[in-house]
């Protein structure tokens, strides 16, 4: 998914968990990585980070254990050292399983690796050939970053609170990009599977993407979970309207105007239904009063004016069409 237009960075965390011998390769790495920290905010850490006289085994474990991206990287070193394959990989695998990390190992030179506790993830780079045996040392870290960045799109996905992605989805809504909108709104609800305001949400962009039977159900469902949900009500009168279902349409609109009696779009829409149903006196009405809780709503004049012509009241009409000129509104 394309980034949204004002949103802001996620940072994602990556600690390198290697042996000291394998400094030159774990530096190699990171210099092939420099455009993914520049891309994705990406903030690395390894124990050179640590300060003069800091606690190196706490500086460690803090970060080993807030870390969103754990590369271990293999040789015959790392196994034999002690610490890095007996406390750090440890404690990055128990991360691993509790879903809250992703964890990559890198294999940097030939390795016995076989039935080794991190066997069950896949291995870079590609076909787990080992970085010290490939031909062009530089096209095996390339594929090494390339596999880095799809993990971490992976991560910013999953990172993202439901209250982000409701933003997010709201946004691309308002930019009409609404099969994107559409994802976002039902990772959303993914997140959180009784919120109203993402079921809502998405029913807006169904309904924009004319996925009308679609949009009704996300509707009844945000109305479901909270049923004082006056927007609700409107959009899925809306959607009925659109299905020229006029009568059900209705019975939403009203339903609305009961929860907010100032809504003055659901009086618009329903004036716009019920000039459908031909129920044209009741219709006039229903301009009148979203105009007296609007006095600038351009499009509630216009259609006023509308239904006052086909009513034969032309001059009114006229000067019902000139209040919506003044306002912007010219049909």
């Amino acid at each position: 998914m394309p980034e949204t237009p004002g949103a802001p960075k996620q940072e994602i965390k990556l600690f390198y968990c290697y042996a000291r011998e394998d400094k030159a390769l774990r530096d190699e790495l990171e210099i092939h990585l420099s455009n993914l920290k520049r891309q994705y905010h990406l903030t690395n850490w390894h124990d050179r980070e640590i300060l003069p006289g800091e606690n190196w085994e706490q500086a460690i474990d803090t970060h080993l254990s807030t870390a969103h991206l754990i590369l271990l990287l293999i040789s015959p070193h790392f196994m034999a050292s002690d610490y890095c394959y007996g406390k750090e990989m440890t404690k990055a695998l128990e991360r691993e399983k509790a879903d809250t990390c992703r964890v990559i190992p890198i294999l940097l030179r030939p390795t016995d690796w076989e039935d080794a506790p991190f066997s069950h993830l896949q291995m870079l780079p590609t076909d787990a050939r080992p970085i010290t045996s490939w031909i062009d040392r530089d096209s095996a870290l390339w594929d090494i970053a390339k596999e880095i960045r799809k993990a971490i799109k992976e991560l910013l996905v999953a990172l993202k609170t439901k209250e982000q992605w409701l933003r997010e989805g709201t946004t691309l809504h308002d930019l009409m990009r609404d099969e994107e909108a559409l994802i976002a709104f039902e990772q959303a609800i993914r997140l959180d599977p009784k919120n109203a305001d993402a079921y809502n949400g998405k029913g807006t962009a169904l309904h924009d993407l004319k996925q009308y039977q679609e949009a009704l159900i996300a509707f009844e469902q945000a109305i479901r979970l909270d049923p004082n949900f006056a927007i609700a009500y409107r959009n899925k009168g809306i959607t009925y309207y659109n299905l020229k279902r006029y009568e059900e349409a209705l019975i939403a609109f009203d339903q609305a105007i009961r929860l907010d009696p100032n809504f003055a779009i659901a009086y618009y829409n329903r004036g716009n239904a019920l000039r459908d149903l031909k129920r044209y006196e009741e219709a006039l009405t229903a301009y009148e009063q979203a105009l007296r809780l609007d006095p600038n709503y351009a499009l509630a004049y216009y259609n006023k004016g509308l239904l006052l012509q086909t009513l034969g009241r032309s001059k009114e009409a006229q000067q019902v069409f000139e209040k919506s000129r003044q306002l912007g509104y010219n049909g």
